[in-house]
């Protein structure tokens, strides 16, 4: 299966630059609620985790300990990255 690598990095790029973004606005005094920051925050980092699972996997790597979560992880991701190319 062909990944279109161009793509997957420059998600990851837009995720890092929002993650970013919300740990400066976390960083400072709070005068409001900030729950929903910290959740999308969360969310935010356990996407990077999966495209840094996806880019590992296919330099033939784990990313993290858990083998088949990674192999899991990295199948359900790759599905978005695909190229669709003749067959």
């Amino acid at each position: 299966m062909n990944i279109d690598n161009q793509r997957l990095k420059q998600d990851r790029r837009a995720l890092e630059g929002r993650i970013r973004s919300m740990k400066a606005l976390l960083r400072t005094t709070w005068t409001e609620p900030m729950a929903t920051v910290q959740r999308s925050l969360l969310a935010a980092k356990r996407e990077a985790t999966e495209l840094c699972i996806l880019r590992a996997h296919l330099r033939g790597k784990l990313h993290l300990p858990d083998a088949d979560r990674c192999k899991e992880v990295a199948q359900r991701r790759m599905l978005d990255y695909r190229i669709e190319g003749p067959q």
